[in-house]
């Protein structure tokens, strides 16, 4: 034991060298092939990966406490490739050193990911206004408006002079035109935005312990609002549909159905039920007025876009027999919703959209 512990002292006092297993063998007074046997035995890990530990941790204090520049870390710990070093202290830690050097406060470019950000108490620096979810109305001061970034080259040069510590983005095809200005958080678009997004962005930006408080005060709220609708219409159907110019669709689970089916664990209609049961990532359904009944629901939530041509075919949808014979309709349960308030798709929209789909159900204030 003493052997072991002497080895790893070793470690601890010359991590700024380069140190070999015949080195820490010899200070161990053991055979390289027994020492790393026994190392393993008694450390749990090889002796490579106890000094990459040891090595990653003196890291993570040096960029915290100190304000170092990450060379000049990277040399601390035994790394002369500072490249190296960072690709190591990424795969250890999940961030990249100068973001885990500024996670207090990191700059933030949320091409994608806004309401991520806000859930973890972070203010992105800039961010894209056209994606759901970004409204300008509720933005901070000074905060930069890309939502002319339709492409990664034309925002390059108001990106380098934002100087990010992170750009996240759902664009998989920006990762490598971005990763050239900054580290790149490429979210998948078709994951969880609550269970599998929220905690890849938190991870990124070392704010996991935030992100599971936000989704235990999420999940407890879920739950009392589920009591109280489940209590009021039990097992009643309930639809949503999106009404656009020239085009109706019926949601499923996903996007604007999340807080319905998913938080809320409401009854779907029996026909998007089964499309859900058949592919995991269903959409929508696109249908015709005609089709309305196939859809039927006691319950109907309706998401009216805010133009000319959808208020045309609202219009007509509501002088039609399918809607006028519709349960929901001749029931009173009809309840229309502001699309840039469901379009979004993160923790804090839903979370809001969950809390309105209660109060409109149960008819309280």
């Amino acid at each position: 034991m003493d052997k072991i512990r002497n080895a790893q002292a070793y470690m601890a006092s010359h991590m700024e060298k380069t140190i070999t297993r015949e080195q820490l063998a010899q200070v161990a007074q053991l055979h390289p092939e027994h020492f790393s046997r026994m190392f393993r035995k008694l450390a749990g890990m090889s002796p490579s990966d106890y000094l990459t530990r040891i090595r990653m941790e003196k890291a993570k204090s040096l960029l915290q406490q100190s304000g170092q520049p990450v060379l000049n870390v990277a040399r601390k710990v035994g790394y002369s490739d500072p490249y190296h070093f960072s690709r190591r202290f990424k795969k250890y830690t999940g961030m990249a050193p100068s973001l885990y050097a500024n996670r207090r406060n990191p700059r933030i470019v949320a091409l994608d990911g806004f309401g991520h950000c806000r859930a973890l108490g972070l203010e992105p620096i800039a961010a894209d206004s056209s994606r759901p979810g970004s409204h300008p109305e509720s933005w901070p001061e000074g905060l930069v408006d890309l939502r002319d970034a339709t492409e990664p080259s034309p925002a390059a040069e108001i990106l380098r002079e934002l100087a990010p510590d992170l750009i996240i983005t759902m664009r998989s095809e920006w990762r490598e035109p971005l990763s050239a200005i900054a580290p790149v958080l490429a979210v998948q678009v078709l994951d969880d935005p609550i269970y599998e997004q929220f905690p890849d962005i938190a991870r990124a930006l070392g704010k996991e312990q935030e992100a599971q408080q936000w989704t235990s005060r999420y999940e407890a709220q879920c739950e009392s609002l589920r009591k109280q609708v489940h209590s009021c219409i039990g097992l009643a159907r309930v639809a949503i549909l999106r009404v656009r110019n020239g085009l109706l669709q019926m949601y499923g689970t996903l996007n604007m159905g999340y807080p319905l089916y998913r938080s809320l664990r409401l009854t779907p209609p029996e026909r998007i039920w089964m499309q859900c049961a058949c592919n995991v990532h269903f959409h929508s359904s696109v249908i015709t007025i005609e089709e309305l009944p196939f859809y039927e629901a006691e319950h109907l939530f309706v998401v009216l876009q805010p133009d000319s041509g959808a208020e045309h075919m609202w219009a007509e949808i509501r002088a039609s027999q399918a809607w006028l014979s519709y349960p929901a309709v001749r029931a009173g349960n009809v309840y229309c919703v502001d699309v840039q308030d469901w379009l979004a798709y993160d923790p804090v929209s839903i979370a809001n959209q969950m809390t309105e789909a209660a109060r409109l159900i149960t008819r309280t204030e």
